[in-house]
Formats: structure tokens, C-alpha cells, sequence
């Protein structure tokens, strides 16, 4: 860009740094950030004619060597001033984000901004800053006065010492005059309890019932003190310990569906790869009830972007309003095609998003609305393995790697494509296929059609048969629910949540602190390398914890102080200060904790952190010291019973892969999670570049997509401190006990004294020896033996190699391996070796949203032995051999 330029006001920018090394530190982009400000932002309003320019708004993004684009920051709306502390805001953002953004190779740090003229200026807070979500820390006050809603009350039982005392009715009445006040406390005496009313003028301000703290005691300074709310434990004029009953709401039940809804169409694009980028070459349309299916072919067309409109256009009519309409993938691949199409077809178009993932996206034309779905977010398997498991009509065999021959015309007739532009067909079925066109001539137009028309009819038939069933068996029509997640969650509600069950709506601060206890599962390397070692994987690890174990239920209160020294059987979420023993070689507790970047690790030493209370207990077992600070008390009920009992009833007595086996293990396995979704979702809209100024000033923007003359914003219209929010049916409790049961499950087998666990995941471990038959079987909860291991190598967690008696087993999260692994086990041993390094690359989609178009680049990848979730131990050779736990003093690295 030349600074010099005109910029032009309400225009999104970007502006792109280059980096010398692929590696983003704070100083870096305290510089990057000095040096656009100065060289572009600077010279061109005082050359470019933009006096009256006096906010920016800017986000701040980086870019990898693949071509991905990231946002870092939220949008950030400044003036000329404010640059100093938007350097220590982007820093912030870098922080914060996972190990994931910092483990990547970064190619250039992106500015993308836009000007904001000045007659806008009384629209703009200043000072709009970016809300941090922050752990109340409370410590035991000494208190001369007992301060409440307003009042300050006496610190004692001793009403004598409350001011002019008249005792009357035999010394079981009252009335105390306070000096200078004409406040009374109209007092009533029981044996080792007194309820007491304060009045002006006979009129009651508020009333609380003071109780001895042991029956027996005439300690009139210890007392446990309540009021309508809140209750408190004072010692010695002290208080020690404050409850306060929160109020919730409740999840509620949902009413059976009536009918089952025939309204939706099936979707599907055929792309091919030239050079490099996607682009649709087809497109199907399937109306199950009418039985048509109508095609769309970019020969016949001047571009896929008339294609695809025309395609959109057909079913823009008035006996598709109301409709569905699914694609296998819509999220992830054919979204991004279809997005800015629709936004050339519509004023009105209304994103869910989720996870950056589309979950529905509204399409209003006229007075008529479509909704397109994503059917693998309601059935994620494939639709070959879908129509199999369903038994409906396959898929076609079709040459899909044919089409990506830029030397191919899409007119193409001739002989048939050699096997190798087929995916996954044997010799003899390639066989099978060529005799279908002897003596014909093999038309790639007509038989792209034929397979993408089967691919509609397919996904329909799926769709379909999946809704009978449900319906059936529940009474639900799934059109209510994108997700297998939210269907779940609506079979729970719909058939097994009792009347009387009270499962908390958790938002606000309550849901803030909980949070930080839902750490999800732990996966560790406990020793580099093995052999002959055994894998076992839990049968349905949460769904067994959740059929055995409480769940947290009721209106939660919340205390202050240590509740353990006045309080059995506690069951809720603390606050708690933690001293793990430094000989513990596998620890329980988890600790969210910065190194390079922030992960889960568990840790020995000392530090603060919220926990579910039975894994306190279980840690106390293992000699940890525990001082609980504050938390949130709840009762306690077994709310999942029936639910997994029923469905794994239903896997187990159905044919594996046959439609109730596959829909019994979906809905198992997508429950818990749905629990602990955060409240504090991003809004998506889709608006005018002209129109959007006032989104940025009224609300925090997290990210912006430009589109032509269109942006998609996401933000927040809440701040994450609100009690309150609109968004309903969360319970974090629920979710972090589930996998708080499964940690503590786990841990069991993580330390068996005769049998050494190297590695383990969520729900498996890789042990030295076999394990008892007690915990083996098919049984919900039991175990299964899923591979042994000749050798293997755990360089970090999810990075691993086995060779097993199944073949070769290569894990490297991040990266996609090839078929044949692109690894060989001699070069993965050699990385246990400090130092050692392998640079590995892979094929990276690129999705561009703006440009509606997916492009393939080269991604590399340098794998060796990091620091991780433990300490390394290296012998004197310099090779791997073994791990500790980190230390931590006072919650960072000792």
C-alpha cells in the first residue's frame, strides 16, 4: 500500500507485515504495530486529505505459510491517541490464545482496519474497553460490625450489648432501643436460638435467626446468623464463613412433536481441483416428496456463479418456504461456495455459527424463508458408511480425481478413466464398472449427473429414515435440531428429564467460576518408549460415569471460607488453595497453566484452582492438602440413568452399523458435552459496509469478513460479568462433573501398583502387562483390548507410534498423515533424541469466505521432543527416556 493514497473512509484494509522468522513475541508486535501506525496510518491522513478522520477500527490477524488467516484480537475501535495501549491489548490477544497459535510457523502479522469519519464521533466510547473475566479472591475479614444490606448489626448473640435492653413475657421477649437511633430489635429467646426483627416505627426492615453454634455453648460470639438468602458463621465476633442461596432457573422438559415434518430438500456440489482450487462443477437438487431431481452442469453456463444462482433461484419459491435443506458437509466445504451466492440472492441472510463452523444459515426471499443445514452435524459419518449402516441406495462409482485434469474438458467422451483416478476401488470392482460401457462410449457430463443425483437421493433417503426413527422411538421431529448435540439434548428433555428433577440454568459470574473446573480428559506421556505393551479403550467412558455417579442439581449456594470445618457430605465446586505431594509421580488434579502457551497439565506443588468437590476428596486420599476459599454448593441426584440404560440397551441388541446401533452410539456420546457449551455466544450478521459503524461502537466485534460491499460480522452484545443472558438450558456443573468421574475413573488405572501405564488419553491407557478380568468386557464402563504394541514411542500427547499387531498406528495431532503414514518408525525413534527433528509437510485447505473459494497449499511441520505436559528426562546420552511432573510454587514453574 502507498501511504500517500487515499484512504477511503468506512473501507476495511488490510496491511500485511512480513516477518524474518516465523516465530510472534510481544515485542514483535509492539513493533509491527509502531511501524504501520507510522508509516501508513500517519502519512496518509496528513497527505491523503482524511482530516476529519478521528477513529479507526482495527483487528489484529496473522497469516501462516499455508495461506490460513487468523483473528487474533476482537476489533478494537481507537483514536489517533490511543496506539500505546492497543500495543498491550494485541498482546493480551496472543496470550490468551492455545498452544495451537503458537506452535504455528507465522509468515506476517495482519492490520486490518477501516476509517471512521467524523461526524460519527458521538457515537464512540472512548474508553470502550475489553471486559477480562477475573477470579474473586476473598479472604477472612475481622469485622468490629456486622454489615448487611445497609445495616450495621451487632457481632454477638449478646443482646445485652446491643443497646437499652427490656426483657419481658418470663425473659422470652425483647425489645432492644439502640442509642441515638430509633431502630429497635423486637427479639424472641429460645433455648439456643433467637429470631430477631428490626423496626422503625413498627415497621419491619429485615428479619434473621441467630443460632448457637454448639447446642450446649453460652459462647454468645459464635453463632451461625441467617437471613431470608444468605446465612453466616461468625467466631469470636468474626466471620468465618458466608453463604448466599443463588437464584436459577431450571432446564425444563419439551413436549413430544405431534408429526414429523416432510419439509426439506437434500443438496449436494460436485468440485473439482485444478492447480491448486476448488471450484463447484455441479450441482443436485433432490425434492424427496415430488421424486425429482434437478441437475445443474457448468458447461451449460458462462460461470459457476451463474450456475450456482440459478441453481438457488429453482427452489426460491413459495412451496419450499419453511423448508430444510441439507448438505453433507455444508459446514466445512460446501458453505463457503454457497455463502456468497446467497448473499447476491438476498438482503436478508442470517448465520448460526458455531466453532466457525456453519450451523444453519437463514435465506429469506420475499416472505418466504429456506434454512440450509449441514446433515454431518447430525449424522457425522460418511455417506457411504450412512447408506450402508442405513441400507439405502449407495453411492455411485465415479472417477472423482478425473475431473481435477485441467487437460480434461467438462464436454469429455471417450474411454473410461484408468483406475487410479478412482478412490478407493479395487481391481475387480474397477473390472465390474468397465463392463457397464462396452461397446459405449463413456460420457463424463452424464455420469458426474448420475452420481451427484445418487449422492441427493442418498442423503434423503438417510435423512428420512433417520426421522422415522427418531420420531418413533421418541416422538421428536429432528427438524427442530441441527446438531446431534442439541437432538440429544431434546430426547433427555423429551423422555427421561423428570418433573421434579431441578438441573440449574448456569450463566454469569456462577458459570465464570465453574468454568475453570471443566478441564475435559487427561492425556499424558508417562514414559517415552515401550514394548509389548497393551491398549485398552473404556466402553462409553462418559456415559457410564453419568449412569453411576450424582450430577449437581438445585439452586446453587454460594459460601465464603473454609465450609469443610463447619459442614459433612459437601458436594459442589471450590475454590481451593492446593499443596500436592512432590513424590506423586502421576498427580490427579489438573491446572490450566502458561508454557509458551496455555495447557492442561497436572502439576505437583502449590497453587489456587477451582475443583469439583469429588475429586478434592479423591486428592485428599492421595495426600494432597486442601484449604477451600469460596464455592458453590449443590445437592445431588442421579439424573442419567434411565437415558443410557435405554440407549445402550438399544446399541447393544441392535447389528453393529445397522441404523439404531449407529443412532444409539450418536446420542450416547453427544449429551454431556451440550451441557457445558459457554453462554457467551457470538452473534453473526450479515450487513451493509455503510451500515455496520453502529454494531462496532454498541457491541465488542470478534471477527469481520468482508464480502462485496457486505460484511459478516460476529460479536458479543453481552459482557461475560452478566448474571443474566438470554442464551438458556447450560448447566457447566453437569459437564464438569462428567469429566471429573472420568479423570477419577481413570486415574485408577493410570497407577496400578503391578502394572506400568506409558501413555493415556481420555479413555485409554497403554500398560506393560494385561489387565485383570474383572475390567475387561463388553459391559458399559469395562474395558477393551484394542491393539498391543511390538514398540512404541509417545513423544507428547496425541503424538505417538505403535507398531501393533493391526499395522502401524501414527498419531501427530495437528498434522494429516498420508496413507502409507509419511513417517517411518526408525525416523520417529530417532526424535527421542534431544534435538532430533523431522520437517514433515502436508496438503492445508484454504477457506476464503470473502471469495466464496477453497485452495490447496503445502503446510509444513517440524516434529520433535518439546516440553509438554510433564518434565523430560533425558540419560546421559541425550535420548528420552522418562517424564516427571512439573513443579509449581504458588502456581508457576519452580
Amino acid at each position: 500500500m502507498n501511504p500517500k493514497n487515499k484512504i477511503r473512509n468506512n473501507i476495511w484494509t488490510n496491511y500485511a507485515i512480513n516477518l524474518k522468522k516465523p516465530i510472534l513475541t510481544k515485542k514483535i508486535i509492539r513493533e509491527s504495530l509502531q511501524n504501520f501506525w507510522r508509516f501508513v496510518i500517519i502519512p496518509a491522513l496528513e497527505g491523503g486529505g482524511c482530516a476529519r478522520v478521528q477513529h479507526f477500527l482495527i483487528q489484529f490477524k496473522i497469516e501462516d505459510y499455508s495461506g490460513n488467516i487468523q483473528s487474533i484480537s476482537y476489533v478494537q475501535i481507537v483514536s489517533k491517541e490511543d496506539l500505546n495501549i492497543l500495543s498491550n491489548i494485541f498482546s493480551e490477544f496472543w496470550d490468551i490464545k492455545s498452544e495451537d497459535y503458537h506452535s504455528m510457523s507465522i509468515k506476517q502479522i495482519i492490520f486490518t482496519y477501516k476509517i471512521i469519519p467524523r461526524d460519527k464521533e458521538n457515537l464512540i466510547s472512548k474508553n470502550k474497553k475489553l471486559q477480562n473475566r477475573k477470579n474473586l479472591n476473598i479472604k477472612t475479614v475481622k469485622v468490629s460490625k456486622f454489615k448487611f444490606s445497609g445495616h450495621n448489626l451487632p457481632c454477638t448473640m449478646a443482646s445485652t450489648t446491643w443497646g437499652v435492653t427490656h426483657f419481658y413475657s418470663n425473659y422470652t421477649k425483647a425489645i432492644v432501643y439502640k442509642a441515638r437511633s430509633n431502630r429497635e430489635y423486637h427479639i424472641n429467646i429460645f433455648d439456643n436460638y433467637i429470631l430477631v426483627a428490626l423496626k422503625i416505627d413498627n415497621k419491619t426492615l429485615l428479619n434473621f435467626k441467630d443460632t448457637l453454634l454448639l447446642e450446649n455453648s453460652y459462647d454468645l460470639y459464635s453463632f451461625k446468623r441467617e437471613f431470608k438468602n444468605q446465612t453466616f458463621i461468625v467466631e469470636n465476633s468474626e466471620i468465618v464463613l458466608k453463604y448466599i442461596n443463588r437464584k436459577t432457573k431450571f432446564i425444563s422438559k419439551i413436549k413430544p412433536s405431534i408429526s414429523l415434518s416432510e419439509k426439506f430438500i437434500t443438496m449436494d456440489l460436485e468440485t473439482r481441483n485444478i492447480n491448486g482450487e476448488f471450484s463447484v462443477y455441479l450441482a443436485s437438487i433432490y425434492d424427496g416428496v415430488a421424486k425429482r431431481v434437478t441437475s445443474f452442469y457448468l458447461d451449460d453456463y458462462k460461470d459457476s456463479t451463474e450456475m450456482l444462482e440459478i441453481a438457488i433461484l429453482s427452489i426460491m419459491k413459495r412451496k419450499y418456504d419453511g423448508y430444510r435443506v441439507y448438505l453433507h458437509n455444508f459446514s466445512n466445504f460446501d458453505g463457503i461456495f454457497l455463502i456468497k451466492i446467497l448473499n447476491r440472492l438476498s438482503e436478508d441472510i442470517f448465520p448460526l455459527i458455531n466453532d466457525n463452523k456453519f450451523i444453519e444459515i437463514k435465506f429469506k426471499f420475499g416472505n418466504y424463508c429456506l434454512k440450509f443445514r449441514d446433515s454431518f452435524l447430525l449424522l457425522p459419518s460418511s455417506l457411504e458408511k450412512l447408506a450402508t449402516g442405513f441400507n439405502v441406495s449407495k453411492k455411485e462409482t465415479f472417477p472423482v480425481l478425473f475431473v481435477n485434469n485441467a487437460n480434461i474438458g467438462l464436454n469429455y467422451k471417450g474411454v473410461i478413466p484408468p483406475i487410479e483416478y478412482f478412490v478407493n476401488l479395487g481391481e475387480d470392482k474397477y473390472l465390474e464398472y468397465c463392463k457397464l460401457f462396452q461397446g459405449k462410449e463413456w460420457d463424463l457430463k452424464l455420469e458426474s449427473i448420475k452420481y451427484c443425483n445418487q449422492d441427493v437421493i442418498t442423503l434423503y433417503q438417510i435423512i428420512s429414515k433417520f426421522a422415522d426413527i427418531i420420531f418413533d422411538e421418541i416422538r421428536l421431529d429432528i427438524s427442530k435440531f441441527p446438531t446431534i448435540s442439541s437432538l440429544s439434548f431434546g430426547i433427555f428433555r423429551c423422555k427421561f428429564l423428570r418433573e421434579d428433577c431441578k438441573i440449574p440454568i448456569i450463566t454469569g459470574k456462577i458459570y465464570n467460576d465453574i468454568s475453570l473446573s471443566y478441564t475435559g480428559g487427561s492425556v499424558d506421556v508417562f514414559k517415552p518408549y515401550g514394548e509389548n505393551l497393551l491398549q485398552y479403550d473404556v466402553n462409553s467412558l462418559y456415559p457410564f460415569v453419568m449412569k453411576e455417579n450424582p450430577m449437581p442439581v438445585g439452586s446453587p449456594v454460594y459460601f465464603e471460607g473454609d465450609i469443610s470445618k463447619y459442614e459433612k457430605d459437601l458436594f459442589g465446586y471450590f475454590e481451593v488453595k492446593v499443596e500436592a505431594p512432590k513424590d506423586l509421580n502421576i498427580p490427579l488434579l489438573q491446572k490450566r497453566l502458561k508454557i509458551n502457551s496455555y495447557k492442561t497439565v497436572t502439576p505437583v506443588g502449590s497453587w489456587k484452582g477451582f475443583y469439583f468437590s469429588d475429586e478434592l476428596f479423591k486428592a485428599k486420599e492421595l495426600n494432597y492438602k486442601i484449604e477451600i476459599i469460596r464455592g458453590y454448593l449443590f445437592k445431588k441426584e442421579i439424573i442419567f440413568k434411565e437415558f443410557v440404560d435405554y440407549f445402550y440397551e438399544m446399541k447393544v441388541n441392535s447389528e453393529k452399523n445397522s441404523p439404531q446401533y449407529i443412532i444409539a452410539k450418536l446420542i450416547l456420546n453427544s449429551l454431556y458435552g451440550r451441557f457445558g457449551m459457554s453462554p457467551y455466544k457470538e452473534k453473526h450478521i450479515i450487513t451493509n459496509s455503510s451500515d455496520s459503524f453502529d454494531i462496532y461502537n454498541k457491541f465488542t466485534v470478534t471477527n469481520v469478513i468482508n464480502f462485496d460491499h457486505k460484511e459478516l460480522i460476529s460479536y458479543l452484545e453481552f459482557n461475560e460479568s452478566d448474571e443474566e443472558l438470554n442464551f438458556v438450558n447450560i448447566s457447566i456443573p453437569i459437564a464438569s462433573a462428567v469429566t471429573a468421574y472420568a479423570r477419577i475413573f481413570m486415574y485408577k488405572f493410570k497407577t496400578l501398583n503391578t502394572n506400568k501405564c506409558y501413555y493415556t488419553d481420555t479413555d485409554s491407557v497403554a500398560l506393560e502387562k494385561k489387565l485383570d478380568d474383572l475390567y475387561v468386557g463388553k459391559e458399559l464402563g469395562k474395558f477393551k483390548l484394542e491393539y498391543i504394541s511390538e514398540k512404541a514411542i509417545f513423544l507428547a500427547p496425541k503424538v505417538y507410534f505403535c507398531k501393533t499387531n493391526l499395522g502401524n498406528i501414527c498419531k501427530i495431532k495437528g498434522f494429516k498423515l498420508n496413507k502409507e503414514g509419511g513417517i517411518k518408525f526408525e525416523e520417529f525413534y530417532d526424535l527421542l533424541y534431544k534435538d532430533n527433528k523431522i520437517s514433515l509437510s502436508h496438503e492445508k485447505w484454504k477457506k476464503n469466505l470473502s471469495k466464496g473459494n477453497i485452495t490447496i497449499d503445502k503446510e509444513y511441520y517440524t516434529l520433535k521432543t518439546t516440553i509438554g505436559k510433564r518434565e523430560l528426562i533425558f540419560n546421559e546420552s541425550n535420548k528420552f527416556v522418562d517424564t516427571k511432573p512439573l513443579y509449581l510454587v504458588k502456581g508457576e514453574i519452580g
